[in-house]
């Protein structure tokens, strides 16, 4: 197989791969998981409340 078939290849599946994460909305579903998993572990972390 030449190499440009190759690459024709890997690029037709990273747009497939990019455009299945556009339509589904998940890079902003992923963007929500990993704040809610930051906001559990600042709200839990012992603040110093000096005046």
């Amino acid at each position: 197989m030449a190499w440009y078939w190759i690459v024709l290849i890997v690029v037709a599946a990273l747009f497939v791969l990019t455009f299945l994460v556009y339509i589904t909305n998940a890079d902003m579903k992923l963007v929500s998981v990993i704040y809610d998993k930051l906001m559990a572990y600042h709200d839990s972390v012992e603040k110093e409340e000096k005046l």
